[in-house]
């Protein structure tokens, strides 16, 4: 899923679970890895490299295609955030903490990742690489751009319609 997707749906869930802020907030970043486990579509990272004497056959190079990496995988969560902002003003007014701490617990294990790719060495985070990497589906929809981002959509959609719904 791209970022946008994970912080909608991490933010939906917060809301969903408002009476109890923490556990909402740790199911939006386990929703993530539930999110993964399904087909669906990437963008290409630029900056990432093959390299098999690594434990997931791969690295980050931090050079200026790492820059435009950021760059657009801010934009995309800041896609997510700022959607997620502005249902929640209509929707849940006076929810908006809890919406971005939604948002953000959604698309870290991603940012995690790439700590992960500065930091290798890290127990703690290549047990979380680990997991991520066990539940990421193994099939992509990279080449269906198209039906990836309709389905992106719809996934968002779907979060958001249930958040309206439980409240």
């Amino acid at each position: 899923m791209i970022l946008s997707t994970h912080a909608v749906a991490g933010a939906s869930i917060s809301v969903i679970f408002r009476g109890n802020p923490a556990a909402g907030i740790a199911l939006a970043f386990l929703s993530h890895f539930l999110l993964d486990a399904f087909p669906h579509w990437h963008y290409r990272i630029l900056s990432r490299i093959k390299d098999q004497s690594l434990p997931f056959g791969e690295k980050l190079a931090f050079n200026e295609e790492f820059l435009k990496d950021i760059l657009r995988t801010g934009v995309d969560f800041g896609i997510g955030l700022g959607i997620s902002l502005a249902v929640s003003q209509f929707f849940f007014p006076g929810n908006s903490l809890l919406v971005f701490l939604g948002a953000l617990a959604g698309a870290l294990p991603d940012a995690l990742q790439v700590v992960y790719h500065r930091f290798p060495n890290s127990k703690p985070l290549y047990y979380l690489q680990l997991f991520h990497e066990k539940a990421h589906s193994k099939v992509f929809l990279d080449e269906k751009p198209v039906r990836g981002i309709l389905q992106e959509v719809a996934v968002s959609i779907a979060f958001i319609y249930a958040a309206v719904l439980l409240i």
